[in-house]
């Protein structure tokens, strides 16, 4: 049996529970539209961002300025805070993905060069739990967030 398999089915499991959990608490009142995605936007550098291309910012701010190798980039920001993915891959191993595009930021101006010339790519995947993960460490790299 694959145990790593099943470790990531179950994983991928629990994310979707915490979505629907996360969506049942946010149901509107009978008769207005449902909406249930969480829009939650966030200050950063003095520009506004989705959850997601907040993670990418932050990201990119912290290469740039501590220039780290990809070991010490995922030793930071490690694989728990987001989740299945991760919060950083390497580009040429995504790429075998089928729906990377979906998952994680493929276009020429959102991926990262390290020092060593390796391509990496930010997950996109990010809800209102690890996002929250995500945040307090970046404040604790002593990135100011703010909630909008």
């Amino acid at each position: 049996m694959d145990y790593e398999l099943e470790i990531l089915k179950l994983k991928q499991r629990v994310e979707q529970l915490e979505e629907l959990l996360m969506l049942k608490a946010e149901e509107k009142p009978v008769g207005e539209k449902q909406n249930n995605r969480d829009k939650t936007k966030y200050m950063f550098e003095n520009k506004v961002y989705a959850k997601n291309r907040l993670v990418l910012a932050v990201i990119k701010k912290y290469v740039l300025e501590n220039n780290p190798s990809l070991d010490d980039l995922t030793a930071v920001f490690d694989k728990s805070l987001q989740g299945s993915l991760g919060v950083v891959e390497r580009l040429d191993k995504i790429q075998t993905i089928s729906d990377a595009g979906k998952r994680f930021f493929i276009k020429d101006e959102d991926i990262i060069v390290l020092s060593d010339g390796t391509k990496i790519a930010v997950c996109t995947q990010w809800g209102i739990f690890n996002i929250k993960k995500f945040i307090t460490l970046a404040e604790k790299l002593n990135y100011n967030i703010t909630l909008i």
